[in-house]
């Protein structure tokens, strides 16, 4: 008698949740693919950032060295340091560099204006767009236009002139 009252109670209770889960998930999977693609956009994002300031750094150092002791120390030209410095290292990170924009290298800048010794350097800026997509599929409606028109970002390095 016991055993047939415990398995009435356990089949009443399969019976009365057997839809709950699939409820459940229609709920809970969606937010958890957003989540899951929100990280997989920052992180891109982040490597976006981290190696278009990395090239920034490394063009500014470029810059700044001298280039050949017995050539008079003659300085490179901008085209060279975008060409051999920063270009490659945005195509190691799969990234186009026909997508920069705003070039940019300054020579003999005061690095600290205002200080009794002055420090000239060199200063690379540099722009790269970013846009919300994930092997082309927009993360966003076209109404929230900030995002689906993505953002710019921006890298600027300076890097002290050794005599």
């Amino acid at each position: 008698m016991k055993q047939t009252r415990n398995n009435r109670w356990g089949s009443r209770l399969l019976r009365d949740a057997s839809g709950a889960e699939i409820a459940e998930a229609a709920v809970v999977l969606p937010l958890l693919f957003m989540m899951l693609f929100g990280i997989m956009w920052f992180a891109r994002a982040f490597n976006i950032y981290t190696t278009v300031n990395r090239a920034a750094r490394q063009g500014a150092l470029a810059e700044a060295a001298n280039n050949c002791a017995t050539c008079g120390n003659v300085s490179r030209t901008s085209n060279d340091i975008r060409d051999n410095v920063v270009y490659p290292i945005l195509i190691a990170s799969h990234l186009d560099p026909g997508q920069v924009q705003n070039f940019n290298v300054q020579r003999d800048v005061i690095l600290n204006p205002g200080s009794p010794i002055i420090e000239h350097g060199a200063v690379v800026s540099l722009d790269y767009p970013f846009n919300f997509k994930l092997n082309g599929i927009s993360c966003c409606p076209p109404r929230l236009s900030p995002i689906t028109q993505g953002v710019t970002i921006r890298a600027q390095a300076q890097a002290r002139q050794e005599d």
